[in-house]
């Protein structure tokens, strides 16, 4: 029993950092100077294009990082209905693989860390089509953060659970950084 309450300890302790950590970094974007995060907007973000026939990619023209970062859960999250008024295709129920998944999130760091906003929906979520894809057999998808330049921290701030999904690069306005194997080999 004593371990059982160690780690429900050590979770909480974890929680709990993590909820500090969001304080902060919230604060830290609602003081971001108007103008410092157009000039980070400004720029525009290009998918590179995979050389791949069988990839059944969609691709994201991007070209506000403050638009798409702030309005990242409507990319992420969109109506179950698209704009010509057809059902759109549940990814868990798709008979084809998804390429790259775009995550939302508060604070990252260059080791691949994701700290979001508290529910776990997205690491749930990642959890289950990763397991999907190995079923079927599937190339795992990459998994890239969306972020400004303030949100990139230094590594180990950000603690980590065993229910926490590293994702495998970062998209920032300084530009592409490949965290994982898949990612060096697939952005090369």
């Amino acid at each position: 029993m004593a371990t059982s309450g160690g780690h429900s300890d050590e979770l909480d302790a974890i929680f709990k950092q993590k909820r500090l950590l969001r304080t902060q970094v919230r604060k830290t974007l609602k003081a971001m100077d108007p103008s410092l995060r157009s000039h980070q907007g400004g720029r525009k973000l290009y998918v590179p294009r995979v050389e791949d026939k069988n990839s059944h990619m969609r691709m994201l023209n991007i070209s506000r990082m403050d638009d798409l970062i702030a309005n990242s859960m409507d990319i992420l999250e969109p109506d179950p209905i698209d704009a010509e008024g057809n059902e759109r295709e549940d990814v868990m129920q798709a008979n084809e693989p998804v390429d790259l998944f775009l995550l939302p999130g508060l604070a990252f760091d260059k080791s691949g860390k994701r700290l979001g906003r508290g529910g776990g929906y997205y690491d749930n979520f990642l959890k289950n089509y990763q397991d999907l894809a190995k079923a079927r057999n599937w190339e795992q998808p990459l998994f890239v953060a969306l972020s400004y330049s303030e949100q990139i921290l230094d590594e180990g701030v950000i603690p980590m659970t065993s229910s926490d999904v590293p994702v495998d690069a970062l998209v920032s306005p300084a530009g592409v950084i490949p965290i994982s194997a898949a990612a060096l080999d697939r952005c090369s």
